[in-house]
């Protein structure tokens, strides 16, 4: 019975969907809410706080919070403009901080974490995309915090900022206005939709808090990154806002009410602008109180800059937590790890230190009585410390304690562990089973292949027990990729295949070499790098020609000629036919406008065009009728953005009807030949449109190694020792399929969240919406592996027409015909089927291993930083690649074709 096609197809859509479904079982196990203490803390006797047992330090608060501020932006010589805050530094009256942002470096977890003083959760980065204003399920209603202990003192709070905070503190802030914190396009509406605000809220509003939360420096780092030129504008405005928050402070001051300013970042960023991983950069953000009631002496700003971005002392982000408690008299939240900032606590005098500490103490060992169970050497050295120590021991004493907490934060549920680990090993088991059984049954068939595969695949999971691997596992994509190529050159060489082997190392090589790929060495010698900052014109030549040969590429290689054509020539001469000449038109003006958006998009950006794509940028925004020389800074920003969502989504719409009527007309006259070539050259230039500017011309070099593989193919297909159809099939799925992973990370990403690309993710979008936004951000992230999934297609069906083998002036004659498959319509299920199975023993046999090792080493100091990223990954690979795009997309394409 298994020899039926329909019954091998049943058994793959079950084990591909339990292969899901073991993925995400295990997910749900490892990634679980986590357990906190329910209910608020109190004094159990008066406020060790109180200056005097009287009054607190402070009356009210500000709390000033700019996305993503890494610590050299407020402290560096070379990288900091906070020209106010440095004074304020100078004058005594800011104590300065770095402080350390737990991972994932995200808004949503360093917000519960900043306003709780507990660990973050993982899940909390994947819920962090979430904009669903309904969605209360990650609200801190229920959870202690300084914002519900403030409240509870009858103090009321306004709040304007990233809408984030609306989603945890839904009912709590008595005015507030919500800005969206995704759409990564906008640098200066969405903080002046905060500042707006300020007029009224300083003069004459009766608030004790006030929360302000900026996004604009953010959104500036993820399009162009910390040397963006809009970075030392945004920094002057985020120092002008602290000017206006000090003289209010001041103001108050006079009149009886101390207020304490809190300039902080949520999180750093790294070298290229992005977040959520663990690198110095992105755990380093900047933390300082200010008041003119400080009298710190000694400190100068701005200081020399230092390589780890320690500035100043060096402290957990969530000791802002107990440190912002002690000076508004609030009891320290219940689930809080924060401890009293040393520099803070000068403020009291000596006698009052030790009781502020002490009561410091007492909250964290209730929590850590409450969740541990071996409590014996930590509890007898907290009874020793009731008697009265100096603060020194104490503070040792909490660091002890804050450190081990932390590490054992998480509770899994081993019952969704162990089951998504099950599901997924059986699934590995049999997919190794059919495999071996349908490629070994044959005598036909080279064993050598079939074990070299296996051996690829079984070398490649075991580096996921290392986390030095993951971090850099770029490097054996490209061992693989050569080792393989090298592989099937010897075992199949002809002589006339050395050109195409020459060519396809060159391309790998040149791959390899485009970006920075690991995580732990960056370096700015790569193309891209040189392309984007050192040779701008040599970049947009290469753009304009990648765009210009993909474009000619999708009307002449695959069926739009003889699909368009009203007579019957099959030639490019027929392009003088209306049909032919109208297509040739709406190809290369939808290229255009997307070319012109890339160039809009760059310059937005903060990039300088160089004189000749200025020139085409020019025209195209005169053609909106928009003068730049007529307008003010925030003005053009505003109507280039607008330009920019009208030229993405125009010519990304002439790309979508070019398609369907594509389609629809080959069906109509049976043209079936070049369908595949036609889809994959459309959603190429789809892709280039969804890339970085300095990673599309890696688009020729991918087009030359398809050629050159194409051209590799056909020559073992019709040499004498003909391969079989099966072992073509495992030939190109396993090239391909290195192919994809080699060039995901020579395309800048790695296993980090921080290398997350969110600068093509907002196109032809006007305001945020996670769905199209979630797909935009996949096909950005992904547009290597989308090309190489599609591009195997090609290979597979339609090798002549990547090839370029024939004459454009007549068809292939019928024996010429014989190598694509695509003529073959009862072969298309089996090869996609044989193509499938392939993937799935890889994606099966390597997430097994990645599930065990996450399992094995999840109390391992870098299960958060390496690990956990590396699964949240190898999760959308399994979903979106492996089941959507090389199951569900190839399947719909040889379906339309």
């Amino acid at each position: 019975m298994f020899k039926s096609v329909t019954f091998r197809w049943i058994v793959q859509i079950v084990l591909t969907s339990l292969n899901v479904v073991g993925i995400l079982l295990f997910f749900r196990g490892f990634f679980p809410s986590k357990v906190v203490l329910p209910g608020h803390n109190e004094f159990t006797d008066i406020s060790p706080f109180l200056i005097n047992g009287q009054q607190p330090q402070f009356t009210k608060f500000i709390l000033m919070v700019v996305d993503a501020m890494r610590s050299d932006f407020c402290y560096s010589e070379s990288h900091s403009h906070f020209h106010f805050l440095h004074s304020l530094i100078n004058q005594g009256h800011a104590i300065p901080f770095t402080a350390f942002s737990n991972p994932p470096t995200v808004t949503l977890p360093r917000l519960k974490g900043i306003t709780t003083g507990g660990t973050p959760n993982f899940l909390d980065a994947i819920i962090n995309v979430n904009d669903d204003k309904s969605d209360t399920s990650q609200g801190l209603n229920n959870q202690d915090s300084w914002v519900g202990q403030f409240l509870r003192r009858n103090k009321t709070i306004n709040f304007f900022g990233d809408d984030t905070w609306l989603r945890l503190f839904p009912e709590q802030f008595s005015e507030y206005d919500g800005t969206n914190s995704f759409f990564v396009s906008d640098f200066t509406e969405v903080d002046l939709n905060v500042t707006r605000h300020l007029s009224e809220q300083l003069n004459g509003k009766n608030w004790d808090g006030l929360i302000l939360h900026y996004l604009g420096l953010d959104h500036i780092g993820h399009k162009g990154g910390p040397e963006s030129s809009y970075m030392k504008s945004k920094q002057e405005e985020m120092d002008q806002v602290l000017k206006r928050l000090y003289q209010y402070a001041e103001k108050q001051g006079q009149e009886g009410d101390d207020v304490v300013i809190v300039l902080m970042g949520d999180h750093g960023m790294n070298e290229i602008g992005n977040h959520g991983g663990s690198s110095i950069g992105e755990t380093s953000a900047a933390l300082t109180f200010i008041s003119p009631k400080f009298n710190q002496l000694g400190l100068k700003a701005p200081v020399p800059d230092v390589n780890d971005f320690s500035y100043y002392n060096k402290i957990s982000q969530i000791d802002l937590v107990p440190t912002l408690s002690t000076l508004l008299n609030i009891p320290i939240p219940k689930n809080s790890l924060g401890i009293i900032a040393r520099p803070v606590l000068e403020l009291w005098p000596e006698e009052s230190r030790i009781p502020i500490l002490l009561e410091n103490c007492k909250q964290i060992m209730d929590l850590y009585i409450a969740k541990s169970d071996d409590q014996g050497e930590i509890l007898e050295h907290w009874n020793k410390l009731k008697g009265g120590n100096s603060i020194e021991e104490i503070y040792n004493f909490l660091g002890d304690i804050q450190s081990e907490m932390a590490a054992s934060a998480t509770n899994y549920d081993y019952n969704d562990l162990f089951s998504g680990i099950g599901l997924v090993l059986v699934v590995s088991i049999v997919s190794i089973l059919i495999f071996n059984v349908y490629f070994l049954k044959s005598g036909n068939n080279d064993i050598r292949l079939v074990i070299f595969y296996q051996v690829l695949v079984i070398i490649y999971s075991l580096h996921f027990h290392g986390s030095s691997l993951i971090e850099e596992e770029h490097q054996l994509w490209y061992f693989f990729t050569s080792i393989c190529l090298t592989y099937f050159g010897v075992i199949y060489f002809k002589s006339t295949n050395v050109p195409y082997l020459g060519l396809m190392f060159i391309g790998i090589r040149i791959i390899r070499s485009w970006n920075n790929s690991g995580q732990k060495y960056s370096s700015k010698y790569n193309i891209g790098y040189y392309l984007l900052n050192n040779n701008s014109l040599l970049l947009w030549i290469l753009i304009t020609l990648t765009y210009f040969l993909v474009t000619l590429s999708t009307y002449a290689q695959g069926g739009f000629v003889p699909s368009f054509s009203f007579s019957n020539t099959t030639s490019l001469s027929g392009s003088q036919d209306f049909g032919n000449l109208f297509t040739f038109i709406t190809l290369f003006v939808a290229a255009s406008m997307s070319l012109s958006f890339k160039m809009v998009q760059f310059y937005l950006d903060g990039n300088k065009l160089p004189v000749v794509a200025r020139s085409i940028f020019q025209w195209a925004v005169n053609s909106y009728g928009v003068n730049l020389n007529q307008l003010n800074e925030h003005d053009a920003k505003i109507r280039l953005s607008e330009i920019s969502v009208d030229l993405s989504r125009l010519s990304m719409g002439a790309l979508a009807v070019v398609l369907v009527v594509r389609i629809v007309i080959g069906k109509i006259r049976g043209i079936k030949w070049g369908t595949i070539t036609d889809i994959t050259n459309l959603v190429t230039l789809y892709l280039i449109h969804q890339t970085r500017c300095e990673n599309i011309p890696i688009f020729i070099v991918l087009n030359l190694i398809k050629f050159a593989w194409a051209r590799f193919s056909i020559d073992l297909l019709k040499t004498k020792k003909t391969l079989n159809i099966d072992h073509n099939i495992l030939i190109i799925t396993v090239f391909t399929l290195c192919l994809q992973n080699l060039t995901f990370f020579s395309m800048g990403n790695t296993n980090s969240l921080a290398t997350v690309d969110l600068s093509n993710a907002y196109n032809g979008i006007k305001a945020y919406d996670i769905i199209p936004v979630g797909i935009l951000t996949f096909i950005s992230n992904f547009s290597g592996p989308v090309f190489w999934s599609l591009s195997s297609l090609q290979l597979l069906f339609e090798p002549s027409k990547a090839a370029w083998q024939f004459s454009s002036k007549k068809l292939p004659s019928t024996n010429e015909l014989i190598i694509d498959l695509i003529f073959f319509p009862k072969l298309k299920k089996m090869v996609l089927w044989v193509k499938s199975l392939t993937c799935l023993l890889f994606y099966s046999v390597a997430g097994i291993n990645l599930l065990a090792s996450c399992l094995n080493l999840r109390f391992h100091l870098f299960i958060w930083s390496v690990f956990s990223p590396k699964l949240l990954y190898f999760g959308c690979w399994v979903v979106f690649v492996n089941f959507l795009i090389d199951l569900v997309l190839c399947g719909l394409v040889l379906i339309l074709s």
